[in-house]
């Protein structure tokens, strides 16, 4: 049985989680009766993911793919390989750690300084109505004060909390730089998370006809239903209108397109006074210059697996990629060779994985060599 690397290593990750479905396990058990060789791979998937807590080496990579390289066909290996590289991607580190990654002979480059650059994390500055600044972080409990010091919000654990029973009418504008996240509860119990170089400007507390907030950046949105109080995000390009559901909304500076992705509910993006209605997992494209609005079909996970800590990547182009890994990263990525930029790269990594790592699984799977020099990524191709 040939192996879809865009299929099999997905439905082997579900079956290992409890999350198939009878399709998928029926295709995991033709998988897994066709070779000796997927049996052995999967008992090893199976012993490591009893502990998730697991850490692996370079010595554990190179010893483990010694053995298993010993114990099997070599000559039928080829294949077999070109299907780990992509497995890890997503089995590795979400910490699965199967001990097995193939690098063509030579394991965990290292490039120059790559070892300093860490992930993102929690990390956002608040803007008060009176123009004042307040830097948000895990370190502290932070009560957040009107001018009459009155609390209105509390920023704990990663999250900022706005009273319900506030009647501030001012606004707020939480800001999240390069390298960071951040999530807040608005006054009417509407959770937003927001991605790297984000921001949204909102009121303290919502009037009686509408919720409207702000948006640049990205942000996933589940919002408290209200059917006579209607939620409003607007953006440069377009807005979405909703009353209660979860929809992940993306907007950059630098995009060419608007995007909003609908989990659950229905929303409607609003264009130049024109509604256009979108169903779950199905996706609104608003082009910035003609306004024209594309709906598509779409795994809505791609788009929203980041709120949850996890990178996911379907047949993205690196230079994709590396608009997303920039921001998280807070580095800078170059091309240099246009075509470098249309390779593909498929796997799902969670957030937190080592820079170093993640980009030698990018030079593995998508032939490239890249060349770090402080924050600065050059990536080539490899002829």
């Amino acid at each position: 049985m040939r192996i879809k690397r865009e299929i099999d290593y997905l439905i082997i990750w579900k079956k290992l989680h409890g999350l198939a479905n009878q399709e998928e396990l029926a295709s995991f058990e033709e998988w897994l009766q066709s070779s000796n060789k997927n049996k052995t791979y999967y008992k090893k998937l199976q012993s490591n993911y009893a502990n998730d807590k697991v850490e692996i080496s370079k010595k554990d990579i190179e010893q483990s793919w010694e053995q298993i390289n010993r114990s099997l066909n070599q000559e039928k290996m080829n294949n077999y390989k070109k299907w780990l590289q992509l497995a890890a991607a997503i089995v590795l580190p979400l910490g699965l750690a199967i001990g097995v990654l193939y690098f063509s002979g030579k394991v965990w480059h290292t490039v120059e300084t790559a070892h300093q650059i860490v992930p993102g994390q929690s990390k956002a500055v608040l803007r008060l109505a009176n123009g004042e600044l307040l830097e948000l972080d895990a370190k502290d409990e932070l009560a957040i004060t009107n001018d009459e010091g009155i609390v209105i919000g509390v920023d704990s654990m990663d999250v900022l909390t706005y009273d319900a029973n506030s009647q501030e009418k001012t606004f707020n504008t939480i800001s999240v730089p390069r390298g960071g996240e951040y999530q807040l509860v608005l006054s009417d119990g509407t959770k937003v998370w927001l991605n790297s170089e984000s921001s949204l400007t909102y009121p303290v507390s919502f009037d009686s006809h509408i919720r409207e907030v702000f948006l640049t950046g990205e942000a996933f949105f589940d919002v408290a239903t209200n059917k006579e109080k209607p939620f409003l995000v607007k953006t440069t390009t377009s807005d979405v209108k909703v009353y209660g559901t979860q929809f992940n909304v993306m907007s950059y500076d630098s995009d060419k397109v608007t995007e909003t992705t609908l989990v659950e509910g229905s929303v409607a993006v609003i264009v130049d006074g024109r509604e256009v209605l979108i169903k779950p997992s199905q996706q609104a494209q608003v082009n910035k210059v003609n306004k024209q609005v594309f709906i598509n079909e779409v795994d809505v996970e791609l788009y929203t697996a980041w709120k949850d800590g996890i990178f996911r990547f379907e047949e993205m182009s690196l230079q994709q990629m590396a608009d997303k890994l920039g921001r998280w990263y807070d580095v800078d990525f170059f091309f240099a060779n246009e075509d470098v930029k249309s390779k593909r790269f498929t796997g799902a990594v969670k957030r937190e994985t080592n820079f170093e790592f993640f980009i030698n699984l990018i030079e593995e799977t998508t032939k490239v060599k890249m060349e770090v020099n402080n924050k600065a990524v050059l990536i080539k191709a490899m002829y």
